[in-house]
């Protein structure tokens, strides 16, 4: 496939690395890397809530991370309103809509993993999943995927990590997505997707369920059934799914020390914060902080090895 079918349909791409294509939609892709039928690269959207939506086609199978914005996905499977953290899910040959109604004027972008469809039915095979297309449209943040996708983006090319990673999102993504959508009414709907963005905008700050359902005119209860019908976790477990993606942020990107990390990221409690930490993403804080580039010959401790923070 060319860039230019990037553009047209947001699949995978054969080309320079670090490419970037502007298209008349103010979309910009830059190819990251391509091999084995597999592409990595980025998208950003300029679009706004005054900018008219118009359908495209997934030309490859998809899994797109969220990085920045909001912007609502419909697609034969569905609608969603994606934010941070969330994973756009695209069949190939599918014609989908995305629009930014709910967006801050400054358009989205997305971290996205394309794969030919042979490439994608050989990943099925190999991890013995139940082969087709995605039946969800999209899936909540998954701090394991946002792990992975940003050490792939910010990790040296080369090897077998762009592989070994796509394989993994696969494994993670195809045994979340085979479900369908939790049924909601388009009131709930609309009072999740306020909750879910109040959530993510104050995930660092001691946030109340009675202050997130008083938020979104709801009683507490009635809150935590709607929310959970709507998106499929519960508050407190997409509370904690947005603190670890912003932990994982500030382990990249600073060098704040892992205390200081869980305390910004919103976690009261050290041993906490590891503790989920390790669970959710497999290895400790301190571990993950190695993988940078960069990192400090004392950070770069043996991953199965590491211990405490």
């Amino acid at each position: 496939m060319s860039l230019e079918n990037v553009a047209a349909g947001r699949g995978p791409a054969r080309g320079t690395s670090e490419t970037s294509l502007d298209t008349e939609h103010a979309t910009t892709y830059r190819v990251l890397q391509e091999v084995g039928g597999i592409a990595l690269y980025t998208c950003h959207c300029g679009a706004g809530p005054a900018d008219h939506p118009f359908e495209e086609q997934h030309s490859a199978f998809s899994i797109s991370l969220v990085e920045r914005g909001v912007f609502t996905y419909r697609c034969d499977r569905g609608k969603e309103v994606l934010g941070p953290g969330w994973l756009m899910l695209g069949n190939e040959g599918d014609g989908y809509v995305c629009s930014h109604e709910h967006g801050d004027g400054h358009g989205d972008d997305c971290v996205v993993i394309g794969f030919e469809p042979e490439t994608y039915r050989a990943a099925q095979e190999a991890l013995g999943q139940v082969r087709g297309p995605f039946r969800r449209p999209a899936l909540p943040p998954s701090p394991r995927v946002s792990a992975l996708v940003k050490s792939l983006v910010a990790g040296p090319r080369g090897g077998f990590a762009l592989e070994e990673t796509a394989l993994a999102v696969v494994a993670i993504t195809q045994a979340a997505a085979t479900g369908i959508s939790p049924a909601a009414s388009s009131s709930e709907r609309d009072r999740t997707v306020a909750a879910a963005r109040y959530i993510e905008s104050h995930a660092a700050d001691a946030v109340s369920l009675n202050a997130v359902a008083q938020e979104v005119g709801l009683s507490p209860f009635h809150f935590l059934r709607s929310f959970r019908r709507a998106i499929g976790l519960t508050p407190h477990q997409y509370l904690l799914r947005m603190r670890l993606i912003r932990a994982i942020v500030l382990l990249r990107d600073t060098r704040l020390s892992v205390t200081e990390v869980a305390y910004q990221s919103g976690w009261g409690d050290l041993s906490n914060f590891i503790r989920t930490f390790r669970r959710e993403i497999g290895c400790s804080p301190r571990a993950y902080r190695a993988t940078r580039p960069g990192a400090s010959q004392a950070e770069k401790i043996p991953f199965k090895s590491a211990k405490g923070s």
